[in-house]
């Protein structure tokens, strides 16, 4: 069953390009912190357009469900209700880091949950982050930033490649708490990888993760309902030890210094139907 879904969701994409290598690159330490996006529609199925990496908005959908949505229904619910398809594009440090790998991304939401769907295909893979809470941006990794409308606090929901997950959530400059084990129990994630931890894989990889957020995983603020909201936010896709290091957003960033994702002046509206 499990097999069929990540067919559903090859099915959507269409087929996979394998990444060619590219040039080794210095590895540095970063701040988590930001950036663009793109869409379009082709042959009835929405897919990503790169064309569109300059727009400051994202429309996320919302779709009907009855009852618990589990992770691993996430890619068939997306199929069901033609959610778009969205590349990360943008490579705010290029310069030190060129390296890209294809990442595409789907969103929607339930009013109650956030649901997410990554494809990812990259050079090489790792997931060493052991449990919740951990550093798993250093893994190939996976991230949704997203400031509820309204609030000062915004909140990074990160996750590897092997459903590994920190959830933090507060104001900017601040010391901001990370979510307690048990809250970040109740964000479902589903990965094509497992869910145990690996060292490094030095060698071309293809992986999905789904995951399900559930408005408790804003525990900064009191969120009933998602719908009609005007939040701000980012995508992200990094991974900072690994061969390969690269930061990859879908909103641009124009920082110069080293790597920073925690940077809300250039958060975007992610529109909530």
């Amino acid at each position: 069953m499990k097999k069929l879904l990540w067919i559903v969701l090859a099915i959507m994409l269409g087929t996979s390009q394998t990444i060619k290598a590219q040039q080794d690159m210095n590895q540095t330490a970063r701040q988590q912190e930001p950036a663009a996006l793109a869409a379009a529609e082709a042959a009835g199925n929405k897919k990503a357009n790169n064309d569109d990496a300059d727009k400051t908005m994202l429309r996320v959908k919302k779709i009907s469900v009855d009852g618990a949505v589990k992770a691993e229904d996430v890619p068939s619910l997306m199929a069901a209700n033609g959610v778009a398809w969205h590349s990360l594009d943008n490579a705010p440090w290029e310069d030190r880091f060129p390296y890209r790998p294809k990442v595409q991304v789907a969103i929607a939401h339930t009013g109650k949950e956030i649901l997410l769907a990554w494809d990812v295909d990259e050079q090489c893979v790792r997931a060493e982050a052991t449990a919740d809470g951990g550093a798993v941006w250093q893994d190939s990794c996976c991230e949704l930033f997203f400031q509820p409308e309204g609030s000062d606090n915004y909140y990074n929901i990160e996750c590897n490649c092997g459903g590994k997950l920190l959830v933090q959530g507060g104001i900017v400059g601040t010391e901001r708490p990370i979510a307690s084990p048990e809250l970040m129990a109740k964000v479902k994630r589903c990965s094509s990888l497992g869910c145990e931890p690996f060292p490094l894989i030095d060698e071309p990889r293809h992986w999905q993760l789904c995951e399900v957020i559930p408005v408790e995983a804003f525990f900064m603020d009191d969120i009933s309902d998602l719908s009609g909201m005007q939040a701000r936010g980012n995508l992200y896709k990094c991974g900072d030890y690994l061969s390969q290091p690269h930061y990859l957003a879908m909103f641009p960033i124009h920082l110069p210094e080293k790597p920073a994702f925690h940077c809300p002046q250039f958060f975007q509206t992610l529109s909530m139907e």
